[in-house]
């Protein structure tokens, strides 16, 4: 799929995105945390640039980058998945060295843990550098407005805000999810409404734009249903992947092996999800597998005495109450401690 194309099943409050700006915001991108989300996406816009035409507004992504981590084996992380003649030219790593990198960046993403942003952003020359700068977010559960306030306390304390435009932090929130490592992402990225006190500038939304079309597609919603597309963007490939665990684990039991069920499920749950893409109703979906008296509607049948489909309803509502406390790190922290090293939502 097109990490612009468009979708029956798109509405106003979710819907693919198509850039209109020509404005550059700037070539620099600094990444702050590059761990394994910001990782892929420095490798997709790096992609991205090899094959340009294939993004829509490829003429915004910047084309120089400074990669921040904190400990050295991090840096030898990425290190090892650029090409030599990357590094130095086109990416420069730091290590413990934030504050160098947002004074020549252009624009910044923070890809931290969600619990460390404030004590990243406390540096001392960090949010002084960062007023008129696009900011983009991927911290779950971190609102725009918090980083922003955030920012602005640190710069002027209890003192008067400054906010004439060049003095204003710029903060886009985006979710993308575990799949842009495979440039596959179904990502949201948060679009402030027309009457807010404080609007984006127009050409740092198509920069958020083009930089996330290069890890999958990308998606807008509005600040009050952003939580709600978290969960279904960020969170549901781990439920996803539990279906795919019950289904093998039936096919196994039955005699399958595991490495033929696992290919089969996930080739079967993708061309599924292409065949609603692409305009099917999930219902007919059901019911022209479905025969009457069949071996799948006996299947459905189980399915729906067990109430799947609302165990999937308190999934999700769940998973989406849950994520106000990830900026305060208790979840996290937790994670960290148990080794956790991935996408965490």
């Amino acid at each position: 799929m097109s990490s612009t194309s468009t979708t029956p099943q798109e509405h106003a409050g979710c819907s693919p995105v198509q850039n209109g700006s020509t404005e550059r915001v700037g070539e620099t991108l600094a990444i702050l945390g590059c761990g394994v989300m910001g990782t892929a996406i420095l490798l997709g816009i790096l992609s991205a640039q090899t094959s340009p035409s294939k993004i829509d507004g490829a003429n915004l992504l910047p084309s120089r980058f400074r990669a921040c981590v904190r400990r050295p084996e991090l840096a030898d992380s990425i290190r090892s998945k650029l090409r030599p003649q990357t590094l130095d030219s086109t990416v420069v790593l730091h290590t413990n060295d934030n504050v160098a990198a947002v004074r020549e960046a252009d624009m910044v993403l923070l890809a931290c843990q969600p619990h460390l942003f404030k004590p990243m952003l406390e540096e001392p020359g960090i949010a002084a550098a960062l007023p008129g700068k696009l900011i983009m977010s991927v911290l779950a559960g971190v609102t725009s407005e918090e980083i922003e306030s955030h920012l602005q306390q640190v710069v002027f304390g209890d003192g008067p805000v400054r906010d004439d435009g060049n003095g204003a932090f710029s903060v886009i929130r985006v979710m993308p999810n575990i799949a842009s490592a495979v440039r596959a992402s179904s990502t949201v990225l948060e679009v402030r409404p027309p009457q807010h006190p404080r609007p984006l500038p127009t050409h740092f939304v198509a920069t958020a734009r083009a930089v996330f079309s290069c890890v999958g597609t990308v998606f807008t919603t509005q600040p009050d249903t952003f939580s709600i597309c978290t969960t279904l963007n960020g969170s549901t490939p781990a439920f996803f992947a539990m279906v795919v665990d019950g289904l093998v684990d039936g096919a196994v039991a039955l005699g399958l092996s595991r490495k033929e069920a696992t290919e089969m499920a996930a080739a079967t749950m993708r061309g599924t999800a292409e065949l609603i893409l692409s305009g099917k109703a999930t219902h007919d979906v059901r019911y022209e597998v479905a025969c009457p008296g069949g071996a799948t509607m006996q299947g459905l049948r189980t399915l729906e005495e067990a109430r799947t489909r609302a165990v999937w309803m308190d999934a999700m509502r769940a998973s989406t109450s849950e994520q106000s406390v990830l900026g305060e790190g208790l979840r996290v922290r937790r994670k960290i401690a148990r080794g956790h090293r991935g996408f965490a939502y």
